[in-house]
């Protein structure tokens, strides 16, 4: 019921929002989306979030990112899409994408692809609690197999880091931070032979992003995606990229809501405390 109730306000928050002040990003404005898994169901959800989205925003090829960060673009606002964890389901958005001439960012986890049980090692180390009415079939627990992944990066969606393991804490020791860091990039590019420039901390970044992984990953990644949501435009940081959650299973209300400005603030202290590391 508290969860019903949340869901509602953030609706209702948001479609006020929406009506009283739309959304007046700047020119340069980049807003970059964080999904999850997206079952072969919810392929209609997503076909109109992206006409919600090509409304409203300029789709961003992650390709274009480099770009962007140098302060070379100024035609937007724009959307990033990026997915996390890299289920099996994600090949029918990227194929969607793909179909349309736009890319996106997939965030892998190496000892999720390679593990013997990989259902068990989602529903453990990654989501526990999963919806029923959601995701039902195999594929919404499982990883995209190799091949996939190389099939992506044919496409030109770009692969990231994940952590090695989906358990890096911010309290890790030394050597798990190093292998969480470090060795996900080198699992990541000997699996696919991608260029691995990318990481996208995990659960929320203050409690898995200490100093030490901090400092690692600014030395091996060019741009740090981060679960705090924000705007992008004001300090156009590679290393400090705001996104916003969302689901395919969200209705329209609750997506304006999350695109929105409303939420922001009460982030402000956990990205000063992140900047201070």
């Amino acid at each position: 019921m508290k969860t019903r109730m949340i869901d509602w306000f953030k609706a209702l928050a948001g479609t006020v929002e929406y009506r009283i002040r739309p959304w007046r990003y700047a020119p340069d404005e980049l807003v970059v989306l964080c999904l999850h898994s997206t079952p072969l169901a919810m392929l209609p959800a997503f076909e109109r979030l992206m006409k919600f989205l090509q409304r409203h925003f300029t789709i961003l090829s992650p390709h274009q990112l480099e770009d962007y960060f140098n302060g070379n673009l100024n035609s937007g606002p724009y959307v990033l899409l990026t997915f996390d964890d890299g289920l099996r389901n994600n090949k029918h958005v990227a194929d969607v994408l793909y179909e349309r001439g736009y890319g996106a960012c997939f965030f892998i986890v190496p000892d999720f692809v390679k593990a013997e049980n990989q259902e068990r090692y989602y529903r453990t180390a990654i989501r526990r609690h999963t919806l029923p009415q959601f995701d039902r079939q195999p594929e919404d627990t499982l990883p995209l197999e190799v091949s996939q992944l190389k099939e992506l990066v044919r496409q030109g969606h770009m692969l990231g880091a994940h952590s090695m393991s989906h358990t890096m804490r911010a309290t890790d020791n030394q050597v798990k931070t190093i292998r969480e860091v470090e060795g996900c990039k080198q699992e990541l590019s000997l699996l696919t032979g991608a260029d691995i420039s990318a990481f996208c901390s995990i659960v929320n970044t203050n409690l898995s992003v200490g100093h030490q992984g901090k400092t690692l990953i600014n030395e091996h990644y060019r741009y740090h995606f981060t679960t705090f949501p924000g705007l992008n435009g004001i300090s156009k940081d590679a290393q400090l990229i705001f996104r916003r959650n969302l689901e395919l299973d969200w209705s329209i209300g609750k997506i304006k809501y999350a695109l929105g400005r409303a939420d922001l603030s009460r982030w402000t202290d956990g990205i000063e405390r992140f900047r201070q590391l």
